[in-house]
């Protein structure tokens, strides 16, 4: 009996004291969602919308307000890339990267940032020095390595230093890293094959013969089509550039529309590989 009555005045108490809880837990996220700044929320809004000047003078005076917001400022940094500010995206990851108390996972993403940023703009050198930073780093992960592993092959084909794309796309595959849009073999069967055109500008037969054997190797139908032009070229010895083939007719890239009299295996444009096709009229 006593039992019986210690648990009638207790179950009413926690069931009190649970119906309170929720209640202020209820109070408690609807007074957090009050606190998050208009600026965000509105920022967001213009970015579902493709509206990114708005989003990026939103997100510009939030990240001003918390100067310690280090995800505000990628995100403004980086819809000042997609806009074309290249200048102003380096501007806010340069002065994000140096908050005295930046944690090694935010200061992670904000060096990809600056290397996107520096690429974008050219910045080659700028580039390569934060990006192999990363990579050389033991406490940054395999994925961000990867990341800019990626990037810094991206380098090596705008600067046509073939061997170090090469290089670095070997090391990306050997770390199960992605290509992206293109899969491993017909980025090294193009890249042997560019290393092949370079041989045979500087009248090096042999070497040009070793790059197309290399890219053989690799099973990927675009190469393929590629080596046996370059090996017909060879023996009527042609040795104009086969990057390009003449063609009586307009192409276009089949990912970014660049249209051009010419069949390029790397588009000049969006340097996408085997993207070209005759274009729609």
């Amino acid at each position: 009996m006593e039992i019986d009555l210690v648990w009638l005045l207790v179950l009413p108490l926690l069931f009190a004291l649970g119906w309170m809880t929720a209640r202020y837990d209820r109070g408690q996220q609807r007074r957090e969602v009050r606190h998050v700044p208009q600026d965000i929320l509105q920022g967001l809004s213009a970015t579902l919308s493709d509206d990114f000047q708005s989003a990026t003078d939103h997100l510009l005076c939030a990240a001003r307000s918390a100067p310690d917001s280090t995800e505000l400022h990628r995100a403004v940094g980086n819809l000042y890339r997609k806009r074309g500010l290249i200048d102003r995206a380096i501007e806010v990851h340069e002065s994000a990267i140096q908050h005295p108390e930046m944690r090694d996972q935010d200061r992670t993403g904000l060096m990809l940032d600056l290397g996107r940023d520096y690429l974008a703009a050219g910045l080659f050198d700028r580039a390569e020095l934060v990006l192999q930073e990363l990579v050389g780093d033991d406490s940054v992960s395999d994925t961000n390595k990867n990341a800019a592993r990626l990037l810094l092959m991206n380098i090596a084909q705008r600067t046509r230093d073939w061997s170090q794309a090469i290089g670095w796309a070997q090391a990306i595959y050997e770390h199960q890293g992605s290509f992206g849009a293109h899969d491993y073999a017909q980025l090294m069967g193009h890249f042997y094959c560019e290393v092949a055109v370079s041989a045979i500008k500087s009248n090096r037969a042999d070497d040009a013969r070793i790059a197309l054997s290399q890219a053989e190797k690799f099973a990927s139908p675009g190469p393929w089509k590629r080596v046996a032009l370059i090996r017909e070229q060879m023996n009527y010895a042609q040795t104009n550039n086969a990057q390009a083939a003449d063609t009586q007719h307009l192409t276009a890239c089949k990912v970014c529309g660049f249209r051009s009299q010419q069949t390029y295996w790397q588009c000049p444009g969006c340097h996408h590989w085997d993207s070209f096709a005759a274009a729609k009229s």
